[in-house]
């Protein structure tokens, strides 16, 4: 009795909770009855665990205990499900070794047998009892060094020299420090030159009054624990109240250095193990100096050169090529800067680099990175928007120092800024060989530079940019001061969805001969115009510009010719037609009396030939569907005169060699 009331004050719950006792089926051990139940529980309190031992096991056996059973759960989870009959030997083998419950869990039973009982058994009889669990034998109960057991929990402790932190698990040296006012000493890990302990967390503090600072040195061993990848494990840091926060670990002995502070924090933390030896450093003070530069991209101007300036030191200071001063509005790159006491510059000056800004763009061109960065040595490139334009100059610019974009080549972006140009010569369908006067269509896309005019006098034209066509002098001489409507990216002259294309101005060559209105002219000569339309030409895959010759061309071989001229008697084609013909020297054709200059090309071919509607159109190299972007569709010749009877073999079509006007054409374009 005197044993047990000892129990009692050391487990307060034994008022409440037996620590002992037995749980049996109902009639034993006379027997159970049919249709006999039991449910027992207990649970263990806090630090405790509940046991049961089996001392009997009687039960009626069945396939998988469907009959009578006795299950019985460990914190609500079953242990076992039993029937038959087992002996003592047997349980303590295989049964009541698991029979408990978790630290503060609990146990329970439930015994049912069924309707019939041929046979009489005497059922089952356990005996249960509540122990405290030794937490200190439990690798996860995280006391980093002692462990104390007690009954219903336990309590961690640390060794000599250690204490306690608040999660009352974990052990640390008590090494912190404050040197306030010490000008020099030593500082060194816990136990040097011994391995440090685990757990550390050592604080050292040293402070001075302004216009010093402290210079460290590292000696003998450094030896701190570090991964091989370099991440550090343990760690040494150097943190000073204002500038750059180092630290170190590993075995490499850091080198001489000042902190460039008046207060110093030094910190050392190490992990729950290893056996790591430590550092050891000394300190003293000096006094503050400025060191340069005084701000990025800066440098100084001085009577003298120091590594280190004194206080009260005057200095210029400069920004570098491509920088200005930060809160200077104009392009100044220069002030004066005094060492101050603290070893700071004042004043201070961000120097920034210098920024070109984006530059206004036309409406044909983008940047072909979105917002790129502007300032000094960055580049920008553009690109022009659509695929039916290309850039006639490079794209690339660098910021320079004064501020402006700058091409490989030196220009300026201002002087020099590439132009987003129409791509000439270019189609969108290949196909071989036709005839324009009674001759073969063309398919949409495949002679996307043809316009046509339908009023009287109808005639063709080539467009050669996004404003400008060209045609035969003749077509519009006396249209100067109108208005004429012009139709492309079609090739049906009734077409709904023709690209109307409004005339601003009609230029016709000076040397033209002019004539009078509602006649035909005698001469030829220099039979070519500029035509501008009021409106950007929408360029797509089918209107688009054909390329003008080059002047170093040689005009031989087969052209093609297009329009949408008189095919048979007075009939004009709905169609566009198109045909080759063969280039022929001037003396090979026959005239039929009218003047023939060096500024025609005379071509035909066998049935093929531009006739009345014509004029004005292209006669372009090389033939259609030899076309390449290494070889565009220029345009050679301008559709003039020629005989009345169209397509007679005997007889060739004159053209406006349009290679005898591109400096005309320039000149023109520039000055309009």
């Amino acid at each position: 009795m005197i044993a047990f009331c000892i129990i009692v004050l050391l487990l307060p719950v034994c008022g409440s909770v037996p620590l002992t006792g037995w749980v049996q089926s109902p009639g034993h051990p006379r027997g159970y009855d049919p249709n006999s139940r039991l449910t027992w529980k207990e649970c263990a309190p806090t630090g405790h665990r509940i046991t049961l031992t089996l001392i009997h096991l009687d039960v009626e056996e069945s396939f998988d205990c469907e009959d009578d059973s006795l299950k019985i759960f460990a914190d609500e989870e079953l242990l076992f499900k039993l029937c038959g009959r087992k002996s003592m030997k047997e349980l303590q083998a295989s049964i009541n070794p698991f029979l408990h419950s978790s630290r503060g869990g609990c146990l329970s039973v439930s015994f049912l047998a069924d309707y019939s009982n041929p046979e009489r058994h005497t059922g089952f009889r356990g005996f249960y009892a509540i122990q405290d669990v030794d937490e200190c034998t439990d690798p996860e109960n995280e006391c980093t060094q002692l462990c104390n057991n007690y009954i219903g929990g336990y309590r961690c402790f640390c060794r000599p020299g250690y204490v306690l932190n608040p999660d009352e698990h974990t052990c640390q040296v008590s090494c912190s420090e404050d040197r306030n006012g010490s000008r020099e000493g030593v500082l060194m890990s816990p136990g040097w030159p011994e391995p440090y302990p685990e757990n550390s967390v050592c604080s050292y503090t040293l402070a001075v009054e302004e216009g010093l600072q402290f210079e460290l040195t590292f000696t003998g061993v450094f030896d701190v624990e570090m991964k091989e990848n370099g991440q550090c494990i343990d760690s040494l840091t150097i943190k000073p109240l204002s500038g750059d926060v180092r630290t170190f670990c590993g075995r490499k002995l850091p080198s001489f250095f000042l902190t460039r502070s008046q207060h110093v924090e030094i910190i050392f933390r190490t992990d729950y193990k290893g056996a790591n030896r430590g550092f050891s450093l000394s300190y003293r003070v000096r006094e503050m100096n400025c060191v340069g530069p005084v701000t990025p991209s800066s440098s100084l101007i001085s009577q003298h050169s120091y590594s280190e300036y004194p206080t009260g030191y005057k200095v210029k200071v400069k920004c570098d090529k491509g920088h200005v001063l930060k809160s200077i509005k104009s392009a100044e790159v220069e002030y004066e800067s005094t060492c101050q006491k603290n070893g700071e510059w004042s004043p201070v000056i961000a120097c920034e680099p210098v920024d070109c800004g984006i530059p206004e763009l036309s409406e044909l061109m983008e940047l072909s990175d979105k917002d790129p960065p502007t300032t000094y040595q960055k580049q920008i490139s553009f690109k022009c928007k659509s695929k039916y334009y290309q850039l006639d100059n490079t794209g690339h610019f660098t910021c320079n120092a004064e501020g402006y974009w700058e091409s490989e080549s030196g220009e300026k972006l201002t002087e020099d800024s590439p132009k987003c140009e129409p791509v000439c010569g270019m189609n969108t369908e290949v196909s071989f060989g036709g005839r324009i006067f009674g001759g073969k269509k063309a398919s949409l896309g495949q002679i996307p530079w043809q316009l046509l005019h339908r009023s009287s006098p109808r005639g063709g034209a080539s467009l050669i940019s996004d404003y400008w066509a060209i045609t035969a002098a003749h077509v519009v001489d006396g249209y100067e001061q109108s208005t004429l409507n012009w139709l492309g990216g079609i090739i049906d002259a009734q077409d709904k969805n023709a690209v109307t294309m409004e005339t601003e101005k009609i230029i016709i060559h000076p040397k033209y001969n002019k004539v009078v209105k509602g006649t035909s002219p005698n001469n030829y000569d220099n039979d070519i115009a500029l035509i501008k339309m009021s409106a950007r030409v929408p360029l797509g895959p089918n209107i688009r510009p054909v390329c003008l010759p080059k002047i170093t061309d040689e005009l031989e071989g087969e052209s093609t010719i297009s329009g949408f001229g008189k095919v048979k008697e007075s009939k004009m084609s709905q169609n566009l037609l198109y045909g080759p013909v063969e280039i022929f020297s001037l003396d090979k054709c026959d005239s039929r009396g009218l003047p023939v200059t060096h500024n025609m090309i005379c071509a035909g071919g066998q049935s093929i030939d531009s006739c009345k509607g014509d004029s004005g159109g292209p006669l372009f190299s090389p033939v259609l569907g030899y076309g390449s972007p290494d070889k565009p569709y220029r345009l050679i010749g301008i559709v003039s005169w020629g005989p009345p009877e169209c397509g007679n073999e005997s007889f060739k079509g004159y053209y406006t060699k349009v290679q005898n006007y591109l400096d005309w054409i320039k000149e023109t374009m520039e000055k309009n």
